[in-house]
């Protein structure tokens, strides 16, 4: 797979979309001119006629390029052709379900300190179910960055999230997916101290499918959380886009 449109593609989109609105927009600007007879003398010279057109289109292709894809995605047709060949847009809330092989961690570590209890990691019958967890996430989506921050609850731990990169991806056969690198940092409650299996700040990894209609993101994470004691973990992710 190669990285999938790069800002230079944009870059090249918004030129391209600047010069062919030009023509369109000086002939806009002299019929104008010609309808209102007090912009005649302003705009009777052709220099200032092409600038005021450059500076339009300009500032089309710009907003087109930066924000306004949204609105073009958004149309009946044509925005769903452009998210199959392109990429969904992802914005929006969404709810993220994982399962970490953590509990299996924690019982190596258990059987370690104890001098009855034996485990075997090659057994799968004396492995333990993988520690599920829940969590809101927020994606913010334009060209240039992309960032998905998953938020705080009650039951865990994380004070905020924050994104390092994130890459989008096309298969030959068209799966489309997203490499996803984030920091993480913990809390700590009336300043007292995490638990030693625990960091205050730590990062990971996730290598995530988008489904066909964009509204599921799946795959695997890992994370280098105490890695130091032999207790990073990693395990499967799912997102589901909220209201699903």
């Amino acid at each position: 797979m190669a990285k999938f449109v790069p800002l230079k593609f944009w870059v090249t989109i918004a030129v391209y979309l600047a010069l062919g609105m030009l023509p369109l927009l000086e002939a806009g600007i002299l019929w104008i001119s010609a309808k209102v007879p007090a912009l005649a003398s302003l705009l009777a010279d052709a220099l200032t006629t092409r600038l005021l057109a450059s500076l339009i289109s300009g500032l089309l292709a710009l907003f087109l390029v930066a924000q306004g894809w949204r609105i073009v995605w958004k149309l009946p047709y044509f925005g769903r052709k452009l998210s199959e060949v392109l990429f969904y847009d992802l914005n929006g809330t969404w709810t993220a379900s994982l399962q970490s092989n953590f509990s299996i961690v924690e019982k190596m570590k258990d059987a370690a300190n104890s001098t009855d209890t034996r485990f075997d990691v090659f057994d799968d019958a004396a492995l333990p179910g993988l520690l599920e967890r829940s969590f809101e996430v927020r994606i913010k989506q334009t060209w240039f960055r992309t960032d998905v921050e998953f938020l705080p609850n009650d039951t865990d731990p994380l004070l905020e999230s924050k994104t390092i990169s994130v890459e989008f991806f096309k298969a030959e056969n068209g799966t489309k997916s997203m490499a996803w690198i984030f920091e993480a940092k913990n809390k700590r409650e009336n300043g007292a101290r995490l638990a030693v299996t625990d960091e205050q700040v730590y990062q990971g990894a996730a290598s995530l499918k988008l489904n066909e209609d964009g509204r599921e993101l799946k795959g695997e994470f890992w994370q280098n959380r105490s890695w130091h004691r032999g207790l990073n973990a990693a395990g499967l992710i799912r997102m589901k886009r909220k209201g699903d």
